[in-house]
């Protein structure tokens, strides 16, 4: 998988997620590499984990017609310049998607802060 996804397969309970590339390669295909090409691979891929973060928040929102996940990440930054560039090259922060998500949420936001200042000066009796 070139980006970096689990397969579509869902992990059993008794299996804990492996954290190296070649622990996820179909057997016939780690079978055919020799010990110069999977050294390689795992110098390639680096040592990266998933779920090292110190802010890792994630959950489903059931929204009509489809299930939409968030997910915020949060800790300290390991990358170098050259990898955070090219990052936000192929994610950009100013796309469509990204701005009706901010301006959704601020409206959320807002709307309960309102909500709640008119409830608490006694302009809504409740």
């Amino acid at each position: 998988m070139p980006d970096g996804s689990y397969p579509s397969a869902p992990f059993a309970a008794d299996v804990a997620p492996s954290h190296s590339i070649l622990d996820r390669l179909p057997p016939d295909v780690l079978g055919s590499l020799s010990a110069e090409q999977r050294a390689a691979i795992a110098v390639a891929s680096g040592d990266w984990k998933n779920g090292f973060h110190r802010v890792n928040i994630r959950f489903t929102l059931p929204l009509l017609p489809k299930r939409w996940y968030v997910t915020v990440l949060g800790g300290p930054e390991r990358r170098t310049v050259e990898r955070r560039r090219i990052e936000r090259a192929r994610n950009p922060l100013r796309t469509a998607g990204n701005m009706a998500f901010i301006f959704v949420t601020a409206l959320i936001f807002y709307g309960v802060g309102a909500a709640a200042l008119l409830f608490s000066s006694s302009v809504i009796a409740f």
